[in-house]
């Protein structure tokens, strides 16, 4: 039930906290823990740049342009503690483009509890186009999972 709490308390969070500016910080700061080093140099070996700067985006802590291939991650968010899941779901939307070469779902519907469904879908139908609902609800979903990295790397490996 903790975990359920801190994934609920993370999304609601993040989504109320994206709304508003943060001062970036310095991107040497970022210590990658072993698996997300690893994420990052798959998604390097994939193409993708990543840089642990504020995002060019405002009131956005994570961010992918598709077309360069370049992930954004706000070095604040390591403050805030949302981090990893910051990464994890931008992660998401990099292997979401491995296929086609745009943003699609690619078919991960892990279980999660109602009350994390319900919490999703608030921060979509209030921060989202609902053209973006499917592919943002799989990065929302997979950003929590415990298996999200291999998961993601297998994607970008296999398909990138």
């Amino acid at each position: 039930m903790i975990n359920i709490n801190r994934y609920i308390s993370t999304a609601i969070i993040a989504s109320l906290l994206a709304l508003t500016t943060v001062n970036p910080s310095r991107a040497e700061e970022i210590d990658l823990v072993k698996d997300l080093n690893e994420l990052r140099l798959s998604l390097i070996e994939a193409g993708f740049k990543i840089r642990f700067e504020k995002p060019p985006m405002q009131g956005t802590y994570g961010l992918i342009n598709t077309k360069k291939k370049v992930i954004w991650i706000a070095p604040i968010t390591q403050q805030m503690r949302i981090f990893r899941t910051t990464f994890l779901h931008e992660a998401v939307h990099a292997a979401q483009t491995c296929r086609t070469g745009s943003l699609q779902p690619i078919g991960w519907m892990p279980d999660v509890d109602e009350a994390v469904k319900i919490a999703i879908e608030s921060i979509l139908y209030r921060n989202y186009e609902s053209e973006k609902f499917d592919i943002e609800r799989e990065a929302f979903l997979m950003q929590g999972q415990p298996d999200a990295v291999p998961k993601i790397r297998r994607e970008l490996k296999e398909h990138c």
